[in-house]
């Protein structure tokens, strides 16, 4: 009789033992997939936003090369594109530190630093370059940062 108790218990306990194993790791996967989706959301609507003010830059910049006027209604949707990215990038440059790698947040911090340009069209060219840096840098450091790494399961298999 004492035998059979002593054997439930080895049994329960290896049961409890597994059981608490499974679920550390679970947990543990189930937050680095979740890490890992909030930096794939940071990256992509980063990405999005400094596409769209290099395409307001690089309109602007064009037109002004070409000695060419914008339209009002063209330049409004232009200015529509940068007033939706603009604070976007602001806000991701100063989270980049919790979302970003180093390099991606040194180059969205670059991005906002404000150079005192005499003409408008050295700052529409100094703003393009910026922008088009930053934008190849985090695309750059997206394809890095958001490797998939072996899970521990799959890591211990």
């Amino acid at each position: 009789m004492i035998d059979a108790v002593l054997e439930l218990v080895k049994l329960g306990s290896v049961g409890i033992v597994a059981g608490l194993f499974s679920s550390i790791l679970a947990n543990h996967d189930h937050r680095q997939r979740k890490w890992w989706e909030m930096r794939v959301g940071a990256y992509q609507n980063a990405i999005e936003a400094l596409s769209d003010l290099v395409y307001y830059y690089d309109v602007h910049f064009n037109a002004e090369i070409e000695y060419r006027e914008l339209s009002e209604d063209f330049k409004q949707k232009l200015n529509a594109y940068w007033e939706q990215s603009f604070p976007k990038v602001r806000k991701y440059a100063d989270s980049g530190a919790f979302l970003f790698s180093d390099k991606a947040n040194a180059a969205l911090s670059e991005l906002m630093t404000d150079d005192d340009e005499p003409t408008y069209f050295e700052h529409l060219d100094n703003n393009l370059t910026k922008a088009r840096k930053c934008l190849n840098q985090l695309v750059e450091c997206s394809k890095v940062d958001l490797k998939l790494k072996p899970s521990l399961l799959e890591r211990l298999w």
